[in-house]
């Protein structure tokens, strides 16, 4: 896999060029891909510039250029965010529906109404997100990382990792929609940090990665269903009978309630290291895997 260190990148500056490379190179094949419908390819690139958005975070102490950089690629990714948007919807009300305690077939009409919605809006990657992602990828290769690599990565990883604490809570204080969304995006990078940081000890660092990505995706089931809740309480929502409403309301409540509560279970296991010293101990096994022999 691409993303993440290899032996073989001579420095860390080298490592961040060619995961970030590889990233905006695949953007943009995928922007042109002819086997990939229009909704499956801005859902890739949307993808890519957060994946992007996550390395640059693990070296920004290092990294001069961090705000110019993270701002572009931002600024890319809202520029095809209204498609996956109605796209994540329909995806949260089929699995809604999956529940026990829903009845897909006096919904219908809600489904019926995002699809229609689907099929209106526009379907394609323009001309302009092509000539940024070029753009990009001319950039990289000027990519410079400075200062002393473990020391770079610690402060990544703190300042991201802090973050998510307070997210989280900020998240026990208020479980708000976007507070929630808020702490989803910092455990998604640090997601993000432990899949690079995972060849400099596989076993325990690709484990915790693999709980990241659990809260991650937990809390990004929380984000889509809140969304689901709010189109359905908006002016666009489909007409159901009073009775139906209610019992939709329901079964969203009731499933953003199972999703708060395992978010919240994994979460405190998450923090009950302080940001510090969980930035410190990935950081000295990246000294250690540094300081081995290359292949």
């Amino acid at each position: 896999m691409a993303y993440r260190l290899k032996a073989s990148d001579p420095t860390l500056g080298d490592a961040v060029r060619r995961i970030a490379l590889d990233q905006a190179e695949r953007a943009r094949a995928e922007a042109d891909d002819p086997a990939l419908a229009p909704a499956e390819a801005i859902h890739q690139i949307r993808k890519r510039c957060k994946k992007l958005r996550g390395l640059i975070r693990l070296v920004r102490p290092g990294f001069a250029a961090y705000g110019e950089e993270n701002a572009a690629i931002r600024d890319l990714a809202r520029r095809l965010s209204g498609l996956r948007d109605l796209e994540a919807l329909i995806e949260t009300h089929d699995r809604l529906m999956a529940r026990d305690d829903a009845e897909a077939a006096r919904f219908a009409p809600v489904r019926a109404a995002l699809t229609a919605r689907k099929q209106a809006a526009p379907e394609r990657v323009d001309d302009a997100t092509r000539a940024a992602l070029d753009a990009l990828a001319g950039r990289i290769a000027g990519w410079q990382i400075e200062g002393k690599p473990a020391k770079v990565i610690a402060g990544g990883l703190e300042k991201t990792w802090a973050r998510a604490a307070a997210a989280h809570d900020d998240c026990r204080d208020a479980p708000t929609t976007e507070a929630m969304h808020e702490w989803r995006k910092r455990v998604k990078y640090h997601w993000y940090h432990c899949r690079i940081l995972a060849p400099v000890w596989p076993g325990p660092v690709g484990a915790r990665a693999a709980e990241a990505k659990r809260l991650s995706d937990i809390l990004g089931d929380h984000h889509d269903l809140a969304l689901y809740a709010a189109h359905l309480a908006g002016a666009e929502a489909p007409d159901l009978d009073p009775e139906a409403q209610i019992a939709l309301g329901r079964i969203t409540d009731r499933a953003l309630s199972e999703l708060e509560r395992d978010a919240f279970a994994l979460g405190a296991r998450f923090f009950a290291e302080t940001p510090k010293r969980a930035a410190k101990r990935l950081a000295a096994l990246y000294a250690v895997w540094e300081s081995e022999p290359r292949r």
